[in-house]
């Protein structure tokens, strides 16, 4: 949906005025010191010359005094206002950028993943990046300009018609050709934005490659170095020729403007110079209406330049606006008691579920069983994931219901839903806050400081915590501060799963908690996951098969569907997709195992020979 640009021009401006209601008095100074100061400017020159015509020098002093009096209370006024007015914007920046962040937090999660809101979302953000280029900055600065214009134009029309109205209408007929002039830069503006756009997501990505320490072992020893900078010539090369095109049109533009300025400037002039050597004006008058036309050309021009501008602005404040009025998912309502029975069973039920035009899932059905172990297993792209994100309620299927406990999830309040899970995804993250507060979600003084080492201790991280000092207030990561602490991956790997532990939901979810873990330690997690697992009901996600003997029953999806499910034993003789892929994996470790024992007898037999 696109708004309006008078609905989006006062949207932000309730917004502005309800956040910051002081700054609607420092807009109404700011615009009023900015009509006055310069309508002040061209009266100055008639003001003095009339009073130096008139002889009285004691007269004259006081119309001078008191102009610039007004001038000089103007500017104070205009100041004031302005950096009041610039301090209130800012800070409503602020408060509009985090709005979103907490916007993106309340809507439904799949805007944020992807079909054409995610699209908005992340150009709704750009927008309000480049400081006093942001959307936000736009929307509140350009209709200040055009009152200003406004008034200041029918100010000057009015010194105008006085001398002359038919010199109005023909300085107001050449300024509708440069609005002309106006629309076709537009035209070629937005014509180049997207290309302008792809440039930027380029250039960025460099940016943030060049700047991520995690790539210097990398360019080191796969020499990229030479193939970094050729990559950054050609993108910086294309930008290059881009912005020269684009420039080029701009030039034209600018040549345009300028001719059609000379021609209705000259001509203006030219009647104003013949006036005045006939006798029809004063010299004071000659100055005023000279400042006048001076002044009327650069307001009509700044009334068709804001109102352009204007124009392109309002594209990105309807995404904006459109990210800040997404939904909000519901948080609250009626939850019936039988959801929360543990352990839980789970029913998927003619389920249907795609990606836009990617189906995933096509009339689906799964029933797990109250406290049954599921290892979850596929090859990438099988749908492990989507599937979790299904149950959990992040995703909402196309058709068909999801069933906990006999209660279809889409009636209860997600707030309600969530409190069902303990999951550990594969992109979790360790945030820049205390340890504790890492683990319980909440702020220090709701997190249970007991709690916290328990699940800790669950997850095998105590030991490691209390020797190295890491207290439940100590910081996480060195983000926001450099004495944070960092975790390597399997660190980080058990941290998550702590935190799962502490939640302590009755469905126990844990998405490729192994990847990063060696085989000692990933055996480690196999047990403590049958220890924490033990009386709810729980999904295992992995890659590495020998997480199988820890669960009751296997899934292997393969389309959108479980082509085999049963115990190791059973898939194993049946011969299919899960046993081929379990052949292949331990036929690596059995080589490894094998190897190591010819080395072993080998090491053995020189050392007899020896003896």
């Amino acid at each position: 949906m696109k708004y309006s640009i008078l609905s989006n021009i006062l949207y932000f401006y309730r917004y502005l005025y309800r956040e910051i209601p002081k700054t609607a008095v420092y807009h109404g100074i700011e615009v009023l010191g900015r009509i006055l100061l310069p309508f002040f400017g061209i009266l100055m020159p008639g003001i003095v010359v009339s009073a130096v015509e008139g002889g009285d020098l004691f007269r004259g002093l006081g119309l001078i005094g008191l102009a610039g009096l007004g001038v000089l209370l103007c500017n104070v006024l205009l100041n004031w206002g302005t950096y009041r007015v610039y301090f209130g914007e800012n800070w409503f920046r602020t408060i509009l950028q985090s709005d979103a962040v907490l916007r993106e937090t309340k809507c439904l999660y799949r805007y944020v993943e992807y079909g054409d809101e995610q699209k908005i979302i992340k150009r709704a953000y750009h927008s309000m990046e480049g400081g006093d280029w942001a959307v936000s900055y736009r929307m509140l600065a350009y209709p200040k300009d055009l009152i200003v214009n406004a008034a200041c134009f029918f100010l000057y029309s009015t010194v105008l018609g006085i001398l002359k109205p038919w010199l109005v209408a023909v300085l107001l007929l050449l300024s509708f050709v440069n609005y002309g002039i106006l629309r076709l830069r537009n035209f070629w503006q937005l014509a180049a934005r997207e290309q302008f756009a792809q440039s930027d997501r380029e250039i960025n990505y460099l940016k943030q490659t060049f700047r991520n320490t995690e790539m210097a072992k990398d360019v080191r020893i796969f020499a990229m170095y030479d193939w970094l900078m050729t990559l950054r010539k050609k993108i910086f090369g294309d930008r290059v020729k881009m912005e020269r095109r684009h420039n080029r049109k701009m030039i034209a533009v600018d040549c345009m403007q300028f001719l059609l300025n000379v021609l209705r400037n000259g001509f203006a002039y030219g009647y104003l110079i013949y006036s005045c050597l006939r006798g029809e004006i004063s010299v004071a008058g000659f100055l005023v209406y000279f400042g006048a036309i001076n002044g009327f050309s650069g307001f009509v021009t700044g009334i068709v330049n804001t109102y352009s501008n204007l124009k392109l602005a309002n594209a990105d404040a309807s995404c904006f606006r459109r990210l800040l009025e997404l939904p909000d998912i519901q948080q609250e309502g009626q939850v019936p008691e039988a959801l929360y029975r543990q352990p839980a069973e789970i029913v998927f039920q003619d389920v249907s579920f795609s990606y836009g035009k990617q189906k995933v899932y096509d009339h689906f059905h799964l029933k797990i069983r109250p406290g049954e172990k599921i290892a979850l297993l596929g090859v990438n792209g099988a749908g492990k994931t989507t599937l979790v994100k299904l149950l959990c309620g992040l995703y909402e299927p196309d058709s068909g219901k999801i069933l906990i406990n006999g209660v279809d999830i889409s009636t209860v309040p997600k707030k309600a839903l969530y409190r069902l899970f303990s999951v550990v995804f594969q992109e979790a993250t360790v945030f820049p806050y205390p340890m504790g507060s890492n683990l319980s979600m909440k702020v220090p003084e709701e997190t249970d400081e007991t709690k916290v080492w328990d699940s800790l201790r669950k997850a095998g991280l105590e030991k490691l915590f209390r020797e190295k000092g890491i207290r439940s207030d100590s910081y996480m990561t060195k983000v926001a501060f450099q004495d944070g602490v960092e975790l390597s991956g399997g660190q980080q790997q058990r941290f998550l799963l702590a935190r799962a532990i502490y939640k302590d939901g009755n469905i126990l979810i844990l998405d490729e908690p192994t990847a990063a873990l060696d085989p000692i330690a990933e055996s480690e997690i196999y047990q403590e996951y049958v220890n924490i697992s033990r009386g709810r009901t729980s999904l295992f996600i992995s890659h590495r098969l020998a997480s199988t003997r820890f669960s009751d029953r296997i899934l292997f999806l393969e389309n959108g569907r479980v082509a085999e499910e049963g115990t190791h034993e059973e898939l194993m003789e049946l011969g299919g997709s899960y046993a081929h892929m379990f052949e292949i994996q331990s036929r690596y470790y059995v080589s490894q195992n094998a190897q190591s024992a010819n080395c072993s007898k080998s090491s053995s037999d020189f050392a007899r020979g020896a003896v």
